[in-house]
């Protein structure tokens, strides 16, 4: 406790170079912490998502990874047609072909996300629970039904017109309640409109619907072996194929945050280092008294970790508010918080602060420690 107060009481007699000091750590360690954030909102996000839709298996091309947003259309009706017998003669309940289609910019103010199904399909079929609360669920040959937070960002409702291209027009004949998951983005229609845009007869994905107690895995292992070209995913392939997307991220993330945190650290290894200078004399004193060096070393390594420790909590802190902003904006857009501050990453924030305080402290607590006597009790 006495070494404790003791760096304290040297840290609060430079205010103002501890206070810069702080600020450093706490910007550097904000900016890891929301960067590091997007991962573990998507994260939640998507296995939210995940277990609100309905089918079990996602057939996609040979060679796609992942998920059937955006990329061209590239399974043909005849793969589809030999797909659902194969499907139907393992258990399944039914096939669903679907087409996407992306239009607009990268801001989600700007942006259509349309999903295509078969004519008299609703699309509460991939997605249980859905409910109309203006006008139809399932649109008709023309038309088109909107989700809940894409007819709020644009504007539109009952009777308004979709332009998809200079020929094809769809009618907005429903909006969907809010669900809060990823159909209040998208726009429902029958696949014709779609496929007329992309110049093609193919599908986006196909959708295997399985009754209770049949096992996805063989199922799609099975499909596979029955069909060319199609890959077969089960849910847990897609969770699996998104946690791996997102650890790349986060490494990517990780990286750049690295700058910040170098700087930070750099400011603490200067803020300790100065300290160390000036006190060349308070330490030969100590030192005379009958302080051991190991004292001083712990003195100075805990004034470096104090700085860390304090701006990593202000980091995280900061972190946290920044991300709750963050899904203000998201959630308003999207309606999706699409930004987390979970407890592991709290800890691996503050760790991160504390090795930092640590790798910056070494150096100038072992200059000190090893200060001979004589030498530091000359110094003016």
């Amino acid at each position: 406790m006495d070494l404790l107060l003791l760096a304290l009481k040297n840290l609060l007699a430079r205010p103002v170079r501890s206070l810069l000091t702080l600020l450093g750590v706490l910007v550097a360690t904000a900016s890891m912490v929301l960067f590091l954030s997007f991962g573990e909102g998507l994260r939640r996000a998507l296995f939210q998502e995940l277990s609100r839709v309905g089918p079990a298996l996602q057939v996609l091309p040979e060679g796609v990874e992942g998920f059937a947003f955006g990329g061209y259309p590239g399974i043909t009706p005849e793969q589809a047609r030999a797909l659902e017998e194969a499907a139907r003669a393992l258990g399944a309940t039914g096939v669903i072909p679907s087409v996407f289609l992306v239009r607009g910019g990268f801001d989600p103010g700007t942006s259509f996300l349309f999903q295509g199904l078969p004519e008299g399909v609703s699309p509460e079929a991939l997605y249980p629970g859905l409910e109309a609360a203006q006008g139809s669920l399932v649109p008709s040959p023309r038309g088109a039904v909107l989700g809940a937070k894409v007819a709020e960002r644009q504007g539109l409702s009952l009777g308004a017109s979709l332009r998809l291209s200079p020929e094809v027009r769809l009618k907005v004949e429903g909006v969907l309640a809010p669900t809060g998951g990823l159909a209040d983005n998208l726009i429902f229609t029958p696949l014709g409109p779609l496929q007329k845009v992309l110049g093609t007869e193919n599908y986006s994905a196909l959708f295997v619907l399985l009754p209770p107690g049949l096992e996805a895995e063989g199922v799609a292992r099975a499909l596979e072996a029955r069909v060319e070209g199609l890959k077969v995913e089960t849910q847990g392939e897609v969770l699996r194929f998104a946690e791996r997307a997102l650890r790349i991220s986060d490494l990517v993330r990780f990286g750049i945050s690295l700058v910040a945190l170098f700087v930070g650290g750099l400011l603490v290894a200067n803020t300790v280092m100065m300290s160390v200078y000036e006190r060349i004399r308070e330490f030969g004193v100590m030192r005379a008294l009958g302080a051991r060096r190991a004292f001083i070393f712990r003195l100075v390594l805990l004034e470096a970790l104090l700085l860390a420790l304090l701006g990593g909590v202000g980091g995280l802190l900061l972190g946290a508010v920044g991300s709750s902003a963050i899904n203000l904006y998201t959630q308003g857009e999207v309606g999706l918080a699409l930004s987390a501050v979970t407890p592991r990453l709290a800890l691996f924030s503050l760790g991160v602060a504390l090795a930092l305080g640590l790798l910056s402290g070494l150096l100038p607590a072992q200059m000190a420690s090893r200060l001979p006597v004589v030498e530091a009790l000359g110094r003016a």
